[in-house]
């Protein structure tokens, strides 16, 4: 089995605000082996975004507990002129949002230049023709003419390939991809997904990929993690997740999937809204919108329970019996 590259384990980040504490990250344990594709998926709002961002030690918001280890080291114990070492060159992140990522005040090719100027130690000459190479290497067409380019004169779908060539120009051990997808047309997606698997193949590039686009998880992902209001509710292979989601928070999401054929009723959607981390006070925080939610559902948190292996649900459905056994499971089922 491949080593582990990233280990989160009991991560929590809280924003302070006027209004109060928000714990935006609550507990969370993530890891992605050596070269493994790993999707984490839910709703805005449930904290995937603000994961990614600790791991590399960019976040806005407190880390109060809990520890990221990549490549054997605690990144939050380095000082930050060692972080900035690994950030960007062992593990690199495409931002949501590549207009508001690139500097409008210097051409693509110089951002990515200096990346390598600074981690490889490149000249400039070098830099550039590297950069003109990376911009070669993820399919944009005239490399030469477009690194002379500034963000704006892009295409949304160019400069999502000017962002991977960022990311991927010091060939980093672990690249955390931040809905790469997001406002690009269909045609535009599947190219960017296929370039992002061609790197993972050619590089053996560990993959985090954060998204709500379940059919990108279903192409691209080897495990799944369903997070909601800042936990993780389920984890397992994709092949399980999709044949049998345990959690009803992924059942729903599941159900939640337009289809083809067969679509004769009105498209399900989970009623009410992700509640604002902290704002419920003990219990299950997805019982307020849960279809199967019980009494001890409403005053227990439940905790991450195995239900095969490599299979966890955050439910109080699937408590292990007496027997071992999971309680609920086929009541639960999707």
């Amino acid at each position: 089995m491949s080593n582990n590259l990233l280990e989160i384990k009991g991560l929590k980040t809280y924003f302070y605000t006027d209004e109060g504490i928000v714990p935006a990250v609550d507990g969370v344990d993530i890891t992605v082996r050596e070269g493994e594709t790993v999707g984490i998926v839910g709703e805005s709002g449930c904290g995937k975004s603000v994961t990614s961002l600790t791991a590399m030690r960019l976040t806005p918001g407190k880390i109060v507990e809990g520890s990221v280890t990549f490549d054997g080291r605690d990144l939050l114990k380095l000082p930050e002129n060692k972080m900035r070492e690994i950030r960007g060159n062992e593990m690199a992140m495409i931002f949501q949002e590549p207009m508001t990522s690139l500097n409008p005040v210097f051409t693509v090719g110089h951002q990515i230049a200096e990346s390598l100027r600074i981690h490889l130690k490149y000249d400039k000459k070098k830099a550039k023709e590297r950069a003109v190479d990376m911009l070669k290497l993820v399919g944009i067409p005239r490399p030469e003419q477009i690194a002379d380019e500034f963000p704006h004169r892009l295409s949304g779908g160019m400069r999502q390939r000017v962002m991977i060539a960022m990311a991927m120009a010091c060939s980093p051990k672990l690249l955390i991809a931040d809905e790469p997808t997001t406002a690009l047309d269909v045609t535009i997606q599947a190219q960017i997904l296929d370039l992002m698997r061609e790197l993972n193949a050619e590089h053996n590039t560990a993959i985090l990929m954060i998204t709500h686009d379940l059919g990108v998880v279903a192409e691209m992902c080897d495990r799944v993690i369903v997070m909601y209001a800042g936990k993780v509710v389920e984890e397992a292979d994709v092949l399980t997740l999709f044949a049998k989601p345990a959690h009803p928070y992924t059942q729903g999401l599941m159900k939640s999937i337009p289809r083809l054929h067969g679509q004769e009723k009105r498209l399900y959607s989970i009623k009410g809204n992700v509640p604002i981390p902290g704002s419920l006070r003990g219990g299950c925080t997805f019982a307020p919108r849960c279809e199967h939610a019980t009494d001890l559902c409403r005053s227990s948190v439940p905790e991450l329970f195995e239900l095969d292996k490599g299979h966890y649900s955050r439910c109080w459905l699937h408590q292990p019996s007496e027997k071992g056994a999971a309680h609920g499971h086929e009541t639960a089922a999707y």
